[in-house]
């Protein structure tokens, strides 16, 4: 039996244990990570994941030792076959991005296990896989509990330049040098996402940029970005951008989990790996109350994260934006251990291009909100995932134990503020004048908006 494995480091010094991969027969394989020993015993380890945590020492440790657990198991996918342990699929890059790591390897891109391996270097967070030779003895330990006796097969080093990065849209991963804006170097990580325009969504950087700053202005707190030209990215990216030219934007966003000096770096995971949900799940697998449940666990998120949760849900609702996934929403650890709400990041206000109702995720569980409806919402699909109101509000609190009034506060000083600096914002904004008047449209069109309206109304 041949074996393929890569150890799990948090930084470059802390391993954490092996990732490896064997096939049984010729069509069963096995994914599976296995904590070291050594680090199942430190006493204040850095945080990998808040799905592999538990209650007190002992009970870490006998997480740890469970190698059986699903949690650090892989499955079958009928769509995109032998999946890795969630928490590390998710680690992969996505869409047209994922296709371009795969070209540049030269495997499948549905070889999850090579795919990691290839961006072993530059994954999200703080966490790197780096190939393995391990003994025949450690490959026992390891594989079969020290039962039986196996062979190392040897996995390729990282890419120089493999970046995993999230989302659909074409973008790479950039070092900002002066007033340019180059690929991954041996010395210093990527700390910029660079993304790129995309034929058929005209002006899309430009509209993400606003939508950013559409929901800074309404009190979320988000992740820093701006436009810059073409002509200053210096990097072969190998993308059809359609018909642009040098002075035709990106957007380079900050990345929160990276730092600009050399190697700095800060963990952080999205909620399909806090819930250890698999990325083709990630519109299915939890709700926006499963997120807040995880949130009111640890005092570093409380309340103040699940009144900021709501705050991205009705900023979203009213961009008209349903793509605030489990892999939008994360947590990040600035000191290594305790977890804290990052910006908003992937905020687009697609309204601008046609309407969009609805939601990623369902606010709470399928079929737990009973909002009035007709029957023409129900054929347009409103009823599949209810949107915030009064209703929804008063439930998602009483579900999660936590004062009504406050977080519905919370809802209203967000429509508040909306109402009061978008549409300025949006008529300043470099859209097309027909962007700009859908996505004002789509906005008065709120239910919270249009009643918040009203009364304004009638009290002139």
């Amino acid at each position: 039996m041949n074996i393929k494995a890569l150890g799990i480091f948090i930084g470059q010094a802390q391993r954490v244990g092996v990732l490896f991969q064997y096939r049984l027969g010729d069509v069963h394989v096995i994914n599976r990570f296995v904590a070291d020993d050594a680090f199942a015993n430190l006493a204040h380890a850095p945080v990998l994941s808040l799905s592999m945590l538990a209650g007190d020492p002992a009970a870490q440790k006998a997480l740890w030792a469970d190698v059986g657990s699903t949690l650090f198991n892989g499955s079958y996918s009928p769509a995109n076959g032998w999946l890795l342990p969630a928490f590390f699929q998710n680690l992969l890059p996505e869409g047209v991005f994922r296709d371009h790591v795969a070209a540049q390897r030269g495997c499948d891109p549905n070889d999850h296990f090579e795919m990691l391996a290839a961006c072993g270097r530059d994954l999200p967070g703080n966490v790197y896989a780096l190939p393995l030779e391990l003994t025949r003895n450690e490959l026992a330990h390891y594989v079969t509990q020290d039962a039986d006796a196996l062979e190392m097969s040897v996995t390729a080093e990282p890419l120089e330049d493999g970046v995993s990065l999230s989302g659909v849209q074409p973008k790479v991963g950039v070092i900002k040098e002066g007033s340019r804006y180059v690929g991954r170097t041996k010395m210093r990580d990527t700390h910029i996402i660079a993304k790129l325009p995309v034929v058929g969504q005209p002006l899309l950087p430009e509209l993400e940029l606003l939508s950013l700053r559409l929901a800074a202005a309404a009190g979320v707190t988000v992740t820093e970005a701006y436009l810059e030209p073409l002509e200053k990215l210096e990097l072969e990216h190998g993308y059809d951008l359609g018909n642009v030219d040098n002075k035709t934007n990106f957007l380079a966003v900050t990345r929160y989990d990276r730092t600009p000096q050399s190697q700095g770096r800060v963990h952080c995971e999205d909620f399909a790996q806090v819930l250890g949900v698999q990325p083709e799940q990630k519109y299915l697998g939890a709700s926006y109350l499963d997120i807040a449940g995880v949130m009111l666990a640890f005092p570093s998120l409380g309340e103040p994260a699940v009144h900021e949760l709501l705050r991205r849900v009705v900023v979203n609702e009213m961009l008209g934006n349903p793509d605030m996934h489990l892999k939008n929403i994360g947590v990040w650890y600035p000191d290594g251990r305790t977890p804290r709400f990052p910006p908003a990041y992937d905020i687009v206000a697609y309204a601008a291009y046609h309407s969009r109702i609805g939601h990623a995720l369902h606010i709470l569980p399928a079929g737990t909100a009973k909002p009035k409806m007709s029957a023409k919402d129900v054929l347009q699909g409103k009823a599949a995932k209810p949107g915030i109101g009064p209703q929804v509000i008063r439930q998602f609190c009483a579900q999660l134990g936590i004062p009504e009034k406050p977080a519905a506060a919370v809802v209203r000083k967000t429509v508040a503020d909306a109402v009061q600096t978008w549409p300025k914002m949006i008529q300043a904004s470099p859209l097309t004048v027909a962007q700009k008047e859908r996505l004002l449209a789509h906005f008065r069109a709120h239910p919270l908006v249009e009643s918040l309206l009203r009364r304004q109304n009638r009290a002139a």
